[in-house]
């Protein structure tokens, strides 16, 4: 069972994306889309599919729907929509994932913004069932705010639904002491207490970034330890010592984390890894819209 740093994004709202969607959709055809309405009558029909050309983990079907809300909302082009699988469930190429039905001007005009919400949100719950499947067990895969602005909820919506954890949503989460904060304040003492004044129930979620600072840590009794930039051996005596003093603190790891990387960490757990690269380095999958 994951335990998530907040209430996960387990589902989509419109409130979640709308002015993301309404600007995905007049971005891309601020005054028509000239080609398709010269071609194409405007009664014409016609069906098309939405095919990978590689394997992945699905995440299309809600934002998809929003999508076409919308775009209706929008446009007044009515466009039925089907999906053939649940996000979060895996996919092999060639296999027919959704299929939209209506207006062939409005399908044409809203194929690439549907395109590129299907092909990005797919690629990173593909990059985090990956690296989940590379962790293994005793290893949770955390996301960050490392998202494109406006994509908070939707690129933490897709990690939910590649098996990963969410990690705080944004700063009023939680409170989230880094090396900055520390250096400022004059000591961890001095940063946990003044929280702790100001906010008694906001969960701490404490940086370090050197074993020499442990004990200090340790002392706050912090709900969640991050450990920024150690290798896996410091990571490996961290634990130890952590378990030993306070076993209800969460450890947390971060620093250039990658899935090849995990290995290092398989003797370690329980522990979550903080991986910026799930949101930030992630590939559109191949995905295409056949129009039939």
């Amino acid at each position: 069972m994951r335990h998530h740093y907040t209430n996960p994004v387990s589902s989509l709202t419109l409130k979640d994306c709308q002015a993301l969607l309404d600007l995905a959709i007049l971005e891309d055809a601020p005054e028509g889309d000239p080609t398709s309405e010269s071609i194409f009558d405007e009664s014409q029909r016609a069906s098309a599919h939405l095919i990978p050309r590689e394997e992945g983990i699905f995440c299309a079907k809600s934002v998809s729907e929003l999508l076409v809300q919308r775009f209706q909302t929008l446009t007044g082009y009515s466009i039925h929509l089907q999906s053939d699988l649940e996000d979060g469930k895996a996919f092999q190429a060639g296999q027919r994932l959704m299929t939209m039905q209506g207006s062939l001007r409005g399908i044409l005009r809203l194929e690439r913004p549907f395109l590129n919400f299907a092909q990005y949100l797919s690629g990173i719950a593909t990059t985090v069932n990956r690296a989940v499947q590379e962790a293994g067990e005793g290893i949770e895969i955390l996301d960050t705010r490392k998202t494109l602005p406006g994509y908070r909820r939707l690129a933490k919506y897709a990690v939910y639904c590649g098996g990963g954890t969410n990690h705080r949503i944004h700063l009023s989460d939680m409170a989230m002491i880094k090396d900055n904060h520390v250096h400022a304040s004059g000591s961890i003492t001095s940063a946990v207490s003044s929280i702790r004044k100001k906010h008694p129930g906001l969960p701490i979620d404490l940086e370090i970034d050197s074993l020499d600072q442990l004990d200090e840590a340790l002392n706050q009794s912090p709900e969640v330890l991050l450990l920024d930039n150690m290798n896996a051996e410091q990571i490996r005596q961290a634990a130890i010592r952590i378990r030993a003093k306070s076993p209800e603190t969460r450890i947390e790891v971060s620093g250039g984390w990658t899935p090849a990387m995990l290995s290092d960490l398989k003797d370690v757990g329980p522990l979550g890894v903080s991986m910026g690269y799930i949101t930030h380095t992630t590939r559109f999958l191949d995905l295409s819209l056949e129009i039939q």
